[in-house]
């Protein structure tokens, strides 16, 4: 069977993330849902990994096996018709048949959207601040990022990380008027890592708390320095990358 490499936009505000859950509304399923019905046949998305409920993507990669001589054109017509505007596949391609989403990927960019005002177009793709930050602390936090680190101290516990350790590529914060862009690159990350990093750096850059109390938590995870998360909904999944 052919295997498909597919690259999905979602807004996911309306959904309890990517990974398929008892119960609950999310993006794997809707998609799996909308092929099987066009399809007439039960389909097994293969997510990259798994996005918190909230969170959104531009570049969520998931690989799919389907039968010889599907009209893939078509077949995307009509499984983009019915996830509706929520959810899109917006390309594939055909790949090797050993080809994994999840443990062929070799990094991962994500991009966090802060706002300094209301801004009521941005309100469901961002955090909006209720106090002033420094932004020149912000770039200081986001410097200090740079190389390998153990997050277990910025991140949910989880019982399948076979390791805490991430090594982190690109780190910084960028202001475009009264919007300010967190963009993080890794090889990759932790349960709710971008959004704690998000929401601690803030949290220094409101003087809420010091330079040294961000490197201790940084530099050692154990320290029991508390950290903040910030809202699911400024967060987005920018892009999955592989080897050539």
């Amino acid at each position: 069977m052919p295997r498909y490499k597919l690259t999905i936009e979602y807004d996911g505000t309306h959904f309890s993330g990517w990974q398929i859950q008892p119960k609950d509304v999310t993006v794997e399923q809707a998609l799996e849902d909308a092929f099987s019905t066009v399809l007439q046949e039960p389909v097994d998305l293969i997510g990259q990994g798994r996005t918190d409920a909230g969170v959104h993507a531009r570049g969520q990669v998931a690989h799919v096996d389907l039968s010889e001589g599907i009209d893939m054109e078509k077949l995307l017509l009509g499984v983009n018709g019915l996830a509706g505007n929520q959810i899109q596949v917006v390309k594939y391609e055909e790949v090797d048949p050993e080809f994994h989403a999840r443990f062929d990927a070799i990094g991962r960019a994500y991009e966090y959207t802060i706002t300094r005002r209301t801004m009521p177009l941005q309100r469901h793709f961002s955090w909006t601040l209720k106090q002033p930050v420094d932004i020149e602390v912000l770039h200081k936090c986001a410097a200090l990022l740079q190389g390998e680190f153990d997050f277990a101290g910025f991140s949910k516990f989880n019982e399948d990380n076979f390791t805490t350790l991430c090594e982190i590529q690109r780190s910084e914060f960028e202001v475009e008027g009264e919007i300010i862009k967190y963009r993080i690159q890794a090889n990759r990350f932790l349960r709710n890592m971008v959004r704690r990093l998000a929401g601690t750096m803030v949290r220094v850059a409101q003087g809420k708390m010091t330079m040294e109390q961000f490197k201790e938590a940084l530099e050692n995870p154990n320290s029991k320095i508390p950290t903040f998360t910030a809202p699911a909904r400024g967060l987005v999944l920018e892009k999955v990358f592989y080897k050539k």
